[in-house]
């Protein structure tokens, strides 16, 4: 029998002595057999049919996804090989740390103990880091920062820059790995599978109560389709995700130490889910799981016959009754009224006949209720006329007495607006608010009348009083 071969060192060597190539070039490759098989296709597609070759093929019919088809698990797979491959062009702690001491290592004179380099010391720097770095030693990247008297750049905020892109680079990753479909877009499904493998890795959830996990999926879930999906498409695209404030703040329960305002304001932290749905459970009387009309009417005082049974009509409810995902629609539209995505919630409700324009007849329909509210509580002070001219000089109608959705939105008085149409107690506010000016802009005005009639006297006074006192003293003589 012959000595055995080492097939360690035999792999070694074929290895070696192939040509090492880089992931650009790699990936450079890669677009080329694409390209190529894209190309073998179009010329088979003009064989079959010769129409082609005048007329391209301008519609392709979309197939539904079924999870159970090879042809869809294959294309999944090699998804998901793609995006580990992407995942191993990341830069890690290690590759960070050598690339911060590159920076420090080549501070480009004049010695001014500023942190600074030019293009030179740039490109020096990127000769020195793995390959996976250089792309980041750009000349347009450069460019981008500002430059003293000597063209250098600050190292710091470079580096800054640069743990930027590799953390949003990363995120992209991470979610576009629950992207089931491939499209670029996340599925309500697929959002609750991202945020509930989440929950374990944030700090400020780690008392999370795992029985709570599927009501804290579905609170954090509504707030991203809330925003993100004011059409109601039931998905919400991975770019609009990654520039959304939303996933900042979401990302914001990963630090060890937070303050109780800042978690108190936070949508996602563990006090905010809780109490949204201890409010749910207080309101729902029955215990059926679901809000009635009559229960979600006490979510506050000043809400409104009429807008509670407009909510029933426009948004999702189950034999009459509202679920859980509902009321956080409804949460979170009133507590964001400021918000474009607010606004065109209130809108539907609103827009009772669904034309393009709501007009007197619409605001008397639902200011009247307002009125007969503030009546019972001894509150009343408005006049319906009067109120009415006013919303029409807030929202600045193109068209004269005819509010449109844009009018609204372009106004900056929308939450103004739909509080006094909706909620009687904070049409109360306003309206005391209002006459507090108006009694402000009164006290100030009376106070100045009094000090400028108070300074008439004097100076009439000091008149009268000196030719009296030079007829005084002509006696004496």
């Amino acid at each position: 029998m012959k000595g055995k071969i080492d097939w360690i060192g035999a792999l070694g060597n074929f290895v070696n002595s192939k040509q090492q190539r880089t992931a650009q070039e790699i990936d450079d490759e890669t677009d080329q057999l694409f390209l190529q098989y894209i190309e073998d296709a179009r010329k088979k597609e003009q064989e079959e049919d010769p129409s082609y070759k005048k007329i391209p093929k301008f519609f392709q019919k979309s197939s539904v996804a079924n999870e159970n088809q090879l042809s869809f698990r294959v294309r999944q797979e090699a998804r998901t090989r793609f995006l580990n491959h992407k995942t191993g062009e990341i830069l890690d702690k290690d590759d960070l740390e050598k690339l911060w001491t590159a920076l420090k290592e080549n501070i480009s004179p004049p010695e001014d103990k500023k942190e600074r380099i030019n293009y030179n010391s740039f490109l020096t720097i990127a000769s020195q880091l793995p390959i996976k770095c250089r792309h980041f030693f750009s000349a347009s990247t450069f460019l981008k920062f500002d430059r003293d008297e000597y063209g250098r750049i600050d190292i710091v905020a470079f580096f800054h820059s640069i743990v930027r892109k590799v953390n949003l680079f990363q995120t992209r990753i991470q979610i576009s790995l629950y992207d089931s479909i491939g499209n670029g877009y996340l599925r309500e499904k697929d959002l609750e599978n991202y945020i509930f493998e989440l929950i374990p890795t944030f700090a400020q959830l780690e008392n999370l109560d795992q029985n709570f996990y599927p009501f804290y999926v579905i609170t954090a879930v509504r707030k991203f389709f809330f925003f993100l999906d004011p059409k109601r498409t039931s998905k919400i695209y991975i770019k609009d995700m990654l520039t959304s404030p939303i996933l900042a703040e979401l990302y914001d329960l990963r630090q060890e130490k937070l303050a109780p305002d800042d978690l108190a304001q936070n949508w996602f932290s563990k006090q905010s889910a809780l109490k949204v749905y201890d409010r749910y459970l207080k309101l729902d009387q029955d215990h059926n799981g679901l809000l009635s009309k009559q229960e979600l009417a006490k979510y506050s005082w000043g809400l409104t016959e009429i807008f509670i049974d407009r909510v029933f009509e426009e948004y999702q409810t189950f034999e009459g009754e509202m679920d859980y995902k509902t009321f956080l629609d409804f949460v979170l539209a009133m507590e964001n009224k400021k918000s474009s995505q607010a606004i065109q919630y209130f809108w539907r409700l609103l827009n009772v006949y669904h034309k393009p324009a709501i007009d007197s007849f619409i605001i008397n329909m639902f200011f009247r209720p307002i009125v007969q509210k503030l009546e019972q509580k001894e509150k009343f002070g408005f006049n319906v006329e009067d109120v009415k001219d006013e919303i029409f000089d807030m929202a600045k109608p193109e068209t004269p007495f005819a509010i449109t959705l844009n009018d609204l939105l372009n106004c900056g008085q929308g939450e103004i607006i739909i509080s006094m149409l909706i909620d009687a107690k904070k049409a109360d506010s306003y309206q005391r608010q209002k006459n507090m000016k108006i009694f402000d802009i009164y006290y100030y005005y009376t106070q100045f009348i009094d000090l400028y009639r108070l300074k008439y006297l004097q100076i009439v006074n000091s008149r009268d009083n000196q030719p009296r006192n030079i007829i005084n003293n002509s006696h004496q003589y």
